[in-house]
Order: structure tokens, then C-alpha cells, then sequence
């Protein structure tokens, strides 16, 4: 069992491991992820090159949805990570920045767990999503756009939208830098993990966080509705649900929660 502790101190004088503390700072952009891209298609960006935005026009989550944010009020970010993978392990991607979102939030004292494939939940309410974009050459990963969301210090939210925010959950309002300062620091962390191929660890945190593991829960595929139990991941990140016994396996568009 690992232990990673951060603190004041710790931050300020970070030496990170795999990611250069490059931070681009935008009052309007209209995607952190569109303009991390257009970065990388100019020529070589430093790993860990950060877009950060006070306000996202046409800010994208996962299946082309929307997200939503007030201004200066969230944290809107997304990181260039220009080491290469294997293709067949990028869904560790998505792990490693799912435990840096949900580590900042135990730090903080706040109860969370993480979605599949990539939002973090409190209570059931959405309070962070993850949109991760990999540019492909054959079977490797030579560089990836590590997008994040994070609801701080925003309190009101659409009726349709089921969803939290730090300040909500705490009853106080967040240093918006301090709390990127911290999450960078994670990831970093975490980052470090995958590419020191430390698989079996970051597995084995993401399940004991998975939202709804082996718990009986309703979703719905092609097929209809249904009753399953979330029992894991395989090696690709495709979800696996028994059903009567029988172990299906999910794609990130192929499965709704109900």
C-alpha cells in the first residue's frame, strides 16, 4: 500500500516527476481540450503543458455531451501528456487521473467514487468528468490530452443536471489555484505509477472506488433493460457486468446507467 501525503511546503517546492509545470491561462477558450490539440499539432509541446480557463464556450465530456460551467467558479483544465503507451493500455489513463481527482477530494474530506469510465461521483451527484483524447499511431499511444472538470465553488446547477460541488459539499468557498496546485500534484503521482507500469496498484484502487461494484443496479444496453452487478474491468477498461450469472462486457457507448 502506497502513501502520499501533500502539504503546503510539499507544493511549492514539488519536483515533479513526469510532467513539466508549463500553465497557459485562458479567460475564454472554447475547449481546453480543442486548443491543448491545436498545440500539439504546432510541434513539440513539453509534457505536462496545462490549458487552464476560467470559462469553456463548448467545453466536450464523454459521447460529444456538453459541460457546463459558470465562470471563474470551477476548475477547467486539460494537460498534454506526450509519453508514448502501449494502445491496449490506455484505459490506465483514465485511471491515474480518476485517482488524482478522487485523492484531491479525500484530502478535503470529501467521500467520492468514480464512475466508469471517467466522472467522479459524491453521493450519486456528478461532481467532476474526465475527457481523455489520444492521438494513435499503429498500436501505440504518442500522445494524450488529459482533460478535467472539477465543480468547486459553483452552487447552483440546472434541474437537470444531478450534480455537486466542492463548496456544496463543504460549505465554504475553495482557493481555486490552490486546489489545481494539489490535483496537478497528484496526477503527476499517478501518472508516474502507469508509466513505471504499475498496473496491479492503480487496478486495484480504481476497482475499491467503482461506483455501483457488486452492487445490484439497473442499466440498459442494446437489448432492453436489465439488472446486473458491476464486478470489474478487463484489461482493455471495457465494463463487466454479471447478469444471471453471465459476464457481459461494455464499451464506453454501449451501456447506459439507470
Amino acid at each position: 500500500m502506497f502513501h502520499f501525503e501533500l502539504n503546503y511546503y510539499n507544493i511549492c517546492y514539488m519536483v515533479y516527476k513526469r510532467l513539466e509545470r508549463i500553465l497557459i491561462q485562458l479567460d475564454v477558450v472554447d475547449s481546453t481540450n480543442d486548443y491543448a490539440a491545436n498545440l500539439l499539432k504546432s510541434g513539440k509541446v513539453h509534457s505536462g503543458t496545462t490549458i487552464l480557463a476560467k470559462e469553456q464556450l463548448k467545453g466536450r465530456g464523454q459521447r460529444a455531451s456538453s459541460w457546463t460551467s459558470e465562470p471563474g467558479k470551477n476548475l477547467m483544465f486539460s494537460i498534454i501528456f506526450s509519453e508514448k503507451l502501449i494502445a491496449n493500455k490506455s484505459f490506465y489513463l483514465n485511471m491515474a487521473v480518476s485517482l488524482a481527482v478522487r485523492k484531491t477530494l479525500a484530502d478535503l474530506g470529501i467521500a467520492s467514487k468514480i464512475k466508469w469510465p471517467n466522472d467522479i461521483l459524491v453521493d450519486g451527484k456528478k461532481i467532476a468528468g474526465i475527457l481523455i483524447e489520444n492521438q494513435l499511431q499503429g498500436n501505440k499511444v504518442m500522445s494524450s490530452i488529459l482533460g478535467v472538470g472539477l465543480n468547486v465553488n459553483q452552487t447552483k446547477y440546472n434541474s437537470e443536471f444531478n450534480a455537486t460541488s466542492v463548496q456544496l459539499e463543504l460549505m465554504r468557498e475553495i482557493e481555486l489555484m490552490d486546489l489545481f496546485e494539489q490535483l496537478f500534484a497528484y496526477l503527476d503521482f499517478y501518472l508516474n505509477l502507469l508509466l513505471e507500469s504499475n498496473f496491479q496498484i492503480l487496478e486495484k484502487h480504481y476497482l475499491e472506488f467503482l461506483y455501483q461494484k457488486n452492487e445490484m443496479c439497473r442499466y440498459e444496453d442494446a437489448t432492453g433493460r436489465f439488472q446486473g452487478k458491476i464486478i470489474g474491468i478487463n484489461s482493455l477498461g471495457f465494463l463487466q457486468i454479471e447478469v444471471s450469472g453471465e459476464i457481459r462486457t461494455y464499451d464506453i457507448k454501449e451501456l447506459s446507467y439507470l
